[in-house]
């Protein structure tokens, strides 16, 4: 998979419900240090379930074992190359002197934070910057998976195609070689996700996309 980042390979369950959770932890940050070239971050889970529109507890949950469970290999470029997870670990904030946890009061009682310890392969590609800084919410909100694929694959890259990507590209880069039929049914779900598409800066235009204004 060829990224802004670099070629990767994924192995395990990454899709786009699992990203949408995925980008709501690293958007929804409220701290971040770094230990031993590893991130770790505070988040409210809450804000992240409310962010990647996954507002089903047991979801969210299963989710997270999945992205536990994801690895990554980093192909490209060599002064990267790497086998590692996403995330390593996430875990319930605690005090350290007593290891009770610490809770946060909500609208509908107490909640715990999480700790989450981001993957070594993962804080290589980023460069510790942890996130590309665009609002994950919208891109949830679209109908399709592909629409979804679509606008990270824009909204992640820094550069932009003079007259912009063509959309029969775009979808090959994100889904592969498809047939003709399935490749007609993509673009036809990007199109009716288009005007929400458009909010978030990616514009499609007849058989192109290019990104706007809209971005946040």
């Amino acid at each position: 998979m060829d990224t802004s980042f670099g070629k990767i390979r994924i192995k395990g369950r990454l899709g786009q419900a699992h990203l949408d959770v995925f980008e709501s932890i690293c958007y929804s940050r409220e701290k971040k240090k770094e230990v031993d070239g590893r991130i770790h971050i505070l988040v409210d889970p809450w804000k992240v379930r409310k962010k990647s529109g996954q507002m089903s507890g047991t979801t969210l949950n299963k989710i997270t074992d999945d992205l536990l469970e994801v690895i990554i290999e980093i192909i490209e470029p060599d002064r990267l190359a790497c086998v590692g997870h996403l995330v390593d670990h996430i875990d319930v904030l605690r005090k350290l002197s007593t290891g009770e946890k610490i809770t946060r009061l909500g609208a509908f009682g107490e909640r715990t934070l999480w700790t989450v310890k981001l993957g070594e392969a993962f804080c290589r590609l980023v460069q510790k910057d942890v996130w590309v800084g665009y609002d994950p919410a919208p891109i949830a909100r679209l109908d399709h998976g592909i629409s979804q694929a679509v606008a990270r694959h824009v909204l992640t890259h820094k550069t932009v195609p003079s007259g912009g990507w063509k959309l029969n590209t775009l979808i090959e880069a994100v889904a592969g070689t498809v047939s003709r039929e399935l490749l007609w049914k993509y673009r036809e779900r990007i199109r009716e996700d288009a005007q929400r598409m458009a909010k978030i800066g990616v514009i499609v235009n007849a058989d192109r996309i290019d990104v706007g204004h809209g971005r946040d």
